[in-house]
């Protein structure tokens, strides 16, 4: 089993290494581990899970990084699991609302990969077996700042969390039958630009505590195998 951990800056990487030592597997070589830094935004994001797809064809890609937060009621800190993730400011603003491609006829609400507009995660229920809470991810280009942005997008989408890569994966992996999670740790809440009121510490370390149990339970159980 091939298991590959992708995160958008090397900062990610490194922290989570701190904790995952692929050494600590011994020299097993039907379970390898390895990271990749994919670059921050959909673009590089899109391309580097695209040609690690086509290239080395992975059991499992577990995307990490920390996001912000629409949803009071998830902890700074907390880490979840993305069940669904959207394109959110693929569109144009007009006339005081957002319209996406779907809502411009320029792409079907249910045209594979999408589902009412979503990006799902088939294998959630499969691969969700530390029970993480599942969340609703939206994938964005610009940072959500405006107060009125945080609100067409809670009356638009209902998401739980934002990120700049995302759906990238989503969008890969469904195409091309790949199994993945994107795990993410929250930061901060949507809007907060006082950097002191976040939580970057408590972030990376439960992120990458998490991942590492969850490679653990992979490794010690062999509860996933390639379809």
């Amino acid at each position: 089993m091939e298991v590959v951990i992708i995160s958008a800056t090397e900062n990610e990487v490194l922290l989570i290494k701190r904790i995952i030592n692929p050494d600590d597997l011994g020299n097993d070589a039907k379970f390898k581990i390895s990271f990749l830094v994919t670059g921050v935004g959909m673009l590089p994001s899109c391309f580097c899970v695209s040609k690690l797809i086509f290239e080395r064809k992975p059991d499992l890609i577990i995307q990490a990084g920390i996001a912000g937060t629409f949803n009071s009621a998830v902890k700074l800190g907390e880490v979840v699991i993305v069940k669904e993730d959207i394109l959110a400011d693929t569109g144009v603003e007009e006339d005081g609302s957002f319209k996406d491609v779907f809502d411009l006829n320029l792409a079907q609400p249910d045209s594979f990969p999408f589902f009412k507009k979503r990006l799902l995660n088939p294998e959630i229920e499969k691969l969700n077996f530390l029970g993480l809470k599942e969340v609703t991810g939206i994938t964005i280009n610009e940072i959500t700042t405006r107060l009125q942005r945080i609100i067409q997008y809670k009356a638009k989408y209902n998401p739980d969390i934002e990120s700049m890569e995302g759906a990238s994966l989503h969008y890969c992996c469904l195409q091309t039958s790949t199994s993945f999670i994107q795990l993410r740790a929250i930061s901060n809440y949507i809007g907060e630009r006082d950097k002191s009121k976040w939580n970057f510490e408590d972030s990376f370390k439960n992120l990458s505590e998490t991942i590492k149990q969850y490679i653990d339970h992979l490794y010690k159980t062999n509860q996933y195998k390639k379809k």
